[in-house]
């Protein structure tokens, strides 16, 4: 059986999630690990808002392919899944509920007005997925993600 990208993400994750130390301080640094690797959420980088921005809207350090993901989550033109799934995540982790929403929301209406008029269902949806992620990590730690990934954002056969 060939590995897929979903497959790839999960394993590349699972050691950041064994790695991590219990307890909220250990949460953190792996919200912080992954934000950096998936995302490339650099909070060095706020003192450098348009190098911030860039980074956000770029290739992620390390990227898996479509692959196993659930096509209802795929933005035909993004090739990197994960990055917009684990932004989201980020900010479910460390804002509440209704403050990640209205964040996901200004982020699209941001991308609608720059990409002439292209509102992205899958995007919404992915980042619904991750802020929800983002929370339940903060309320169990690291060790529920790979399940949650593994049944929220793969396809169905």
């Amino acid at each position: 059986m060939t590995k897929t990208g979903l497959d790839a993400f999960i394993t590349d994750l699972s050691p950041f999630v064994a790695a991590a130390s219990p307890g909220r301080w250990g949460t953190i640094r792996f919200v912080l690990q992954v934000g950096e690797r998936y995302a490339f959420i650099r909070l060095g980088d706020l003192y450098h808002p348009l190098r911030f921005l860039r980074q956000l809207e770029g290739a992620p350090p390390v990227a898996f392919p479509k692959s196993g993901f659930s096509p209802a989550i795929l933005e035909a033109g993004d090739a990197h899944p994960t990055r917009h799934y684990t932004a989201f995540l980020y900010l479910g982790f460390w804002l509440p509920y209704p403050l990640a929403v209205v964040a996901l929301y200004a982020w699209e209406i941001l991308g609608f007005v720059r990409y002439g008029g292209h509102w992205s269902t899958p995007d919404m949806r992915s980042g619904r997925i991750g802020i929800r992620h983002g929370a339940l990590v903060r309320r169990y730690g690291p060790t529920v993600l790979p399940g949650l990934i593994a049944g929220d954002l793969a396809e169905r056969e």
